[in-house]
């Protein structure tokens, strides 16, 4: 089974900039997986990262830990011509599709072919049709929509899409110090995290808010946080080029910030306490 695996924020920037990042993506995905003992091929093009596996479950819980993946999708792959998309096309519908249902065919192609993608909507569509009479054509709200993407010379069909975390691949934006002493804290690390910075943990007994996040990154650094707070030179051993608190608004108070070299974030002070509860669930959740 191929998992295509798409990426979003790492489209918008330059050929150059998209390719180290993108390569790094891949490889954060290939650690996730070692440290799960979990086996993968690996291989990408400019826009998709194709993950080949023989257990989807766990490939699934695994990407969905990997930042920088928009969405997922399970896919049967083909050759990227008509006779062949038939054949998986026609396979897709006979597993999905039960008499008085409908359906929609979401065609997308890159890349020169003889055909273009309303061609596969309405060829393929019409293949369906005749093997399954009993159904009918809905491209606002069908019951089953099923999709085939043609990139180049190879194509695929799925059916499910899978969201990822988003954000940028961990380990592309830097170092980071984040103060984990609650579950606010926790949560602003991840966020840390999500926009793709390193993350060393300081924290003193908050190993229940701080072993979710190893899920996250295997290669979580805890730091002891020091009892008078002084994190002056936590900040030089972490080399941190900023620091993530988890301040809330009701206990803001600028006149006792200490004074730090590196810039200070706060992602979680404009969030209430629901927000951050389900965002926290989200960590633990993998």
């Amino acid at each position: 089974m191929v998992l295509l695996v798409r990426f979003g924020e790492l489209a918008l920037k330059s050929r150059f900039v998209r390719r180290q990042l993108r390569d790094r993506l891949v490889a954060n995905i290939q650690d996730l997986f070692a440290a799960e003992g979990v086996e993968c091929i690996t291989e990408a093009d400019e826009a998709r990262v194709y993950v080949h596996v023989d257990n989807v479950a766990k490939a699934r819980a695994i990407l969905g830990r990997v930042f920088g993946i928009v969405s997922i999708s399970p896919a049967t792959e083909a050759h990227a011509d008509l006779d062949s998309l038939r054949k998986v096309v026609l396979s897709e519908a006979f597993r999905a599709l039960s008499p008085g249902q409908s359906f929609a065919l979401r065609p997308r192609r890159v890349g020169t072919h003889p055909f273009t993608s309303q061609d596969l909507g309405r060829e393929l569509g019409e293949e369906i049709r005749r093997a399954h009479p009993d159904v009918r054509v809905n491209l606002t709200r069908p019951d089953v929509e099923i999709h085939v993407e043609v990139r180049h010379n190879r194509a695929f069909v799925f059916r499910e899409i899978w969201a990822g975390p988003g954000g940028l691949p961990l380990g592309s934006q830097g170092r980071a110090l984040a103060v984990v002493r609650d579950e606010a804290g926790m949560v602003a690390a991840w966020m840390g995290m999500k926009r793709g910075c390193r993350i060393a943990v300081a924290s003193s007994d908050g190993e229940g808010f701080v072993e979710p996040l190893r899920k996250w990154d295997i290669r979580l650094k805890v730091l002891g946080l020091p009892a008078d707070g002084n994190l002056g030179e936590i900040v030089r051993i972490a080399r941190a080029e900023a620091v993530f608190l988890g301040t809330r608004w009701e206990t803001f108070d600028p006149k006792n910030r200490t004074p730090f070299d590196v810039p200070i974030f706060e992602p979680v002070i404009g969030l209430g306490e629901d927000e951050i509860g389900r965002l926290a669930a989200r960590i633990r959740s993998p």
